[in-house]
């Protein structure tokens, strides 16, 4: 069965060292006109999306009010400040009060080589949720439609707690 989707329903990916990469719209004071672009890393495996402290600073983001926590994943735990930037804007649709995890390193050593490494943005699940998605990797693409009934850990996030695996599963 083909199934055929709108042009406007597509992000372009970047695909690079095995990753894919979209850019979306940061949107300060409610205006679409005054922001940033974010390069992120599209990753369905992580629950939050982070942004760099480098990013968070340049943008403006470190000004806004945070809770100091810690994020406990697979690398172990991290201490983060845990932000809401005033809004995303992707495919033309708005989404305010963005709840974003900004590690408090500046950059994580490799444990391989031992170089420091600029943390990196991820696209996370909490933004991801707000839509039906579909990755079509042989065009370099992701697909949007919007989800009518997302499913987002709202409670569990506003209280600005450390967050833990069992924090977060229903």
């Amino acid at each position: 069965m083909d199934v055929h989707f709108g042009d406007e329903n597509f992000y372009k990916l970047e695909r690079k060292e095995g990753l894919f990469y979209l850019t979306v719209h940061t949107v300060y004071a409610g205006s679409p006109i005054e922001g940033a672009e974010l390069k992120l890393i599209l990753d369905t495996g992580a629950f939050m999306t982070v942004l760099s402290r480098g990013t968070a600073i340049k943008h403006g983001f470190d000004k806004l009010p945070k809770t100091r926590t810690s994020f406990t994943g697979f690398g172990g735990s991290v201490a983060v400040d845990y932000v809401r930037i005033p809004g995303l804007l992707i495919l033309g649709k708005l989404h305010t009060d963005v709840p974003v995890l900004v590690p408090h390193e500046m950059y994580r050593v490799d444990k391989k080589t031992g170089t420091p490494k600029q943390m990196q943005e991820v696209l996370g699940l909490n933004v991801l949720e707000y839509y039906n998605y579909y990755i079509d990797s042989e065009n370099d693409r992701l697909f949007l439609q919007e989800n009518p009934n997302p499913k987002f850990y709202r409670a569990v996030l506003a209280s600005g707690q450390a967050f833990t695996a069992g924090e977060i599963e229903q």
